[in-house]
């Protein structure tokens, strides 16, 4: 019998959610996310993905509470990654997907994915020239990925990219389909 192993996001990776509040931090916000059981001001070294999941619905709520779920979950997925892209972990990876572009980018998906957490594994499946499948064993909320996604390949000089949710299976699973402009 194998041992299951807890699903972690690591510091950084929460930190970069966090960011997306804005800095400093509101007293509001300080409380609220205390509340939960994180204190911004000394992150643990990893948090499960419950927790993670829980600042992740926190923060779609005090940003974008207008919003329809979908839509803010999207929103925060793009704020989400240009947070990212401002920690140290997060401009080594900009730096390389930049260089390395949008198809190999996504080939790297699953170890850009390992550095944020020990769970996500991606599947790719190349349909046609900037034309792709990509399959995320879990993506809870996948407009938030939708985002995430949107994001870091116009960051890698993608153009007019479109990312839409194929199929979500009961254990969080999905596949999203990809495609942009050359």
């Amino acid at each position: 019998m194998s041992a299951v192993t807890e699903k972690l996001v690591y510091d950084y990776t929460m930190e970069a959610l966090l960011r997306v509040l804005g800095q400093p931090l509101t007293a509001e916000h300080l409380t609220g996310l205390r509340a939960l059981g994180v204190d911004p001001r000394q992150l643990q070294p990893a948090y499960p993905v419950e927790k993670y999941t829980e600042v992740l619905n926190f923060i779609v709520a005090e940003l974008w509470p207008r919003l329809p779920r979908e839509e803010a979950g999207f929103e925060l997925g793009r704020a989400f990654m240009r947070a990212y892209q401002q920690t140290a972990m997060g401009k080594a990876v900009a730096a390389v997907t930049r260089v390395i572009g949008p198809h190999r980018s996504l080939e790297r998906m699953s170890r850009n994915f390992r550095s944020a957490n020990n769970f996500t594994e991606t599947t790719l499946r190349k349909v046609g020239p900037s034309h792709y499948e990509l399959g995320f064993n879990h993506a809870r909320h996948p407009n938030f990925y939708r985002g995430l996604l949107t994001e870091a390949l116009t960051r890698t000089g993608a153009r007019e990219v479109s990312v839409t949710l194929l199929t979500q299976g009961e254990a969080d699973e999905a596949t999203f389909h990809i495609t942009w402009r050359p």
